[in-house]
């Protein structure tokens, strides 16, 4: 079969064939390789990836004269300048391409010196270019190791999201181990990361889209809980004031019990090894940024969860994530009661929860979406030029009970709870 040149290209100048070649010498450890072909697949489903195009690309060739294959997923920009520049795409690359090249591998090499690189729960980064025009990052595809998603219309059940913070916390724990013993390499590493989604700086680009989220929220209290505590308290509050305060969480870089977070920990970035969730890698590190980690926590469990596990498990799910940090944290040589003891947990927990439900009013009526109705944005934006994301972005008033539900109970929660 003849080579696609031009399917490399669509990716980025800079992924060539030379590029394929170095990647089987860097996985298969050899000293010479040759690229027979290669082959490209749809990584996700319509509807998840909206700031980059996601291939999967199966590498065929030999190394040392024996026939092998990599699999890789590839991240890249849009070719449409237009939706590059509607999501600010280069900004969110650079985030995460400044993530696997500056910072894993300090985290990595900061693992091994301790015997447990097992940790460090991420796919394995390939490739990657960053000059904000060509920019690409090519990272393993796990899939033929048993990873899978798990549908991010479903609300994933206890094991799940047991499996889901485990990972998190040993995520999470290798920060503020690297951050105890090695104090100033990881304030310089930390300057890596950046917030690239709610700040002051980002305001005008969200606002709209956010004013539409509030009013789904709104709709959905007033047709499920109308007159009730929960809709008063939620309509009380001035727009914009519900940005300010999860934004200001999100820019505490230098704050003692910042580290390093996902960002974005909602059930797309994450792959499961089996059905029952006992095994699970993190993906996506475009919203990384240096944040106390409750904020990723409380966008799990309110974006990825609903009422009837949190009626049951919500306590016993923060003590697992807090355990399972204080463990890790051990394993790597630091003492868990002096770096974020359970009572400053739990006043972040009541401070910080509130990020979970503002990130839910975008998550929940997208996690809603039917992969029928997702936006073709190479339809919506056709030139060069941005436009406002709530042009794009059209979610609607939630259709179902259930769906209305599964927002309403969100803000009913946080209330009940002191969190909003």
């Amino acid at each position: 079969m003849t080579k696609d040149y031009g399917k490399l290209k669509d990716v980025s100048e800079h992924f060539t064939e030379n590029k394929l070649q170095e990647i089987l010498l860097d996985v298969h450890k050899g000293q010479k390789a040759n690229v027979l072909n290669w082959y490209f697949n749809e990584a996700s489903a319509k509807g998840d990836n909206y700031l980059s195009t996601v291939n999967k690309i199966k590498i065929v060739g030999n190394v040392d004269g024996k026939e092998v294959q990599v699999s890789l997923v590839v991240k890249s920009l849009p070719n449409n300048i237009g939706r590059r520049n509607t999501y600010r795409s280069v900004e969110f690359f650079r985030n995460e391409i400044l993530f696997y090249t500056k910072v894993v591998p300090k985290f990595q090499e900061f693992l091994e010196s301790k015997g447990h690189t097992e940790v460090l729960c991420i796919p394995h980064h390939l490739a990657s270019v960053m000059d904000g025009i060509n920019d690409y990052i090519a990272l393993e595809d796990v899939t033929p190791l048993g990873y899978r998603p798990i549908c991010r219309q479903n609300c994933i059940n206890a094991n799940q999201c047991a499996m889901i913070l485990r990972t998190v916390a040993r995520f999470h724990a290798i920060s503020f181990a690297y951050k105890d013993q090695k104090t100033e390499d990881f304030k310089e590493i930390s300057e890596n990361v950046n917030e690239t989604y709610l700040s002051d700086d980002h305001w005008n680009w969200y606002k709209r889209f956010h004013q539409r989220v509030i009013n789904i929220a709104k709709n959905a209290l007033a047709m499920e809980y109308p007159g009730s505590k929960a809709e008063k308290r939620f309509n009380s509050y001035e727009f914009g004031v519900l940005y300010q305060k999860v934004s200001e969480f999100c820019n505490r870089k230098y704050h003692p019990t910042s580290i390093i977070t996902q960002g974005d920990s909602w059930v797309p970035n994450f792959l499961t090894k089996d059905t029952d969730g006992t095994e699970a890698l993190m993906l996506d590190f475009q919203l990384a940024r240096c944040s106390s980690p409750v904020l990723d926590i409380s966008m799990c469990i309110y974006g990825c969860t609903e009422k009837s596990l949190w009626d049951e498990h919500f306590d016993k799910l923060l003590k697992l994530y807090y355990d399972e940090l204080s463990k890790t944290i051990s394993l790597l040589g630091s003492n868990p009661e002096n770096l974020y003891p359970w009572s400053t947990f739990m006043k972040e927990v009541k401070e910080q929860f509130i990020f979970g439900v503002v990130l839910a009013l975008e998550m929940i009526p997208f996690s809603l979406l039917d992969e029928s109705e997702s936006f073709d944005l190479d339809a919506i934006i056709k030139n060069d030029q941005a436009v406002d994301v709530d042009d794009v972005w059209t979610v609607s008033n939630i259709k179902t009970q259930n769906g209305r539900l599964r927002l309403a109970n969100v803000i009913a929660h946080a209330v009940e709870n002191g969190f909003l």
